[in-house]
């Protein structure tokens, strides 16, 4: 099954609703890139919990717009909504309660069919109503999958990202979050050798590093920041897909600034993120 390629076809006329479709799609794209990844699982649980905060953020903003416009068919549309939100919850609980159980693979056949369905088909029925409608925008912006608070001033299409990750796939999905956002500054470091040089004198904003990094250890990263004049304030996230949680304390002594387990919350790691950058300003 090939990867989807967003179209002009397929949009909606409303730019954040197509924003919202490009980054469903880039998260089954993620998935299908994961088939057969030595660490597909952890993948797997990111995309699966990705897909489903998204499907609420994303539905909730829809809903909106076909409230402002009046749509006739609006409450069918919910309905649909709410049964694809509990298929994508089902999969996730299936995966929670056993991460063999579900594979990547047979994710696909569903999000597929999901997204031709309600993208292509079913979204365009209100395409009509709501180019060209003045609050249609409006009601858009009023969703925000990151927290409104801790997201308030910060201009996400200003943030400069490293992530230093050795999973491809995984770096993968945190471009597709960050872009989701709006953000266009993102960096990808497969080791500490390739991360040190992203940083030395390159401007970056946040530093997300995962625990371990091939052989290395993304806490030597840490170390090797907070002995730098000029790198020492960055603020540093620490991801681990191996270590119990207690272990958040050891990422905190050796410098980092935050700690989040694998497979993340693509609402967690936004609100982190901005959490990290409000406490960057006010330092």
């Amino acid at each position: 099954m090939a990867t989807i390629t967003w179209s002009e076809m397929m949009s909606v006329g409303v730019p954040a609703l197509d924003a919202d479709h490009k980054t469903l799609i880039g998260l089954i794209n993620n998935l299908h890139r994961s088939v057969g990844d030595e660490e597909e699982y952890a993948t797997l649980g990111s995309v699966l919990q990705a897909l489903e905060e998204y499907a609420d953020h994303h539905f909730a903003r829809e809903e909106r717009v076909m409230a402002a416009c009046r749509y006739p068919s609006a409450e069918t549309h919910a309905r649909m909504h709410r049964r694809l939100t509990q298929q994508v919850r089902d999969l996730r609980a299936a995966y929670d309660a056993d991460r063999t159980a579900v594979r990547a693979k047979q994710c696909l056949d569903f999000l597929h069919k999901w997204l031709i369905e309600h993208i292509c088909s079913t979204d365009m029925d209100y395409r009509a109503w709501v180019i060209g409608h003045a609050d249609a925008a409006s009601a858009a912006g009023t969703a925000a999958l990151s927290d409104q608070r801790s997201s308030a001033n910060l201009d996400w299409k200003t943030l400069k990202v490293l992530v230093v990750d050795d999973n491809q796939n995984f770096c993968q999905v945190m471009r597709t979050i960050l872009e989701g956002v709006g953000v266009g500054d993102i960096r990808v470091a497969a080791d500490l050798a390739a991360a040190r040089a992203a940083l030395q004198g390159k401007s970056v904003d946040v530093v997300i590093t995962d625990w371990h990094v091939g052989r290395e250890s993304g806490l030597e990263l840490v170390a090797w920041l907070r002995r730098q004049a000029d790198l020492a304030h960055l603020p540093v996230l620490m991801l681990s897909g191996h270590e119990r949680v207690a272990n958040r304390d050891v990422a905190l002594n050796a410098g980092a600034d935050d700690f989040m387990e694998k497979p993340i919350s693509a609402r967690g790691l936004l609100i982190c993120l901005a959490r990290l950058m409000r406490k960057g300003r006010e330092a």
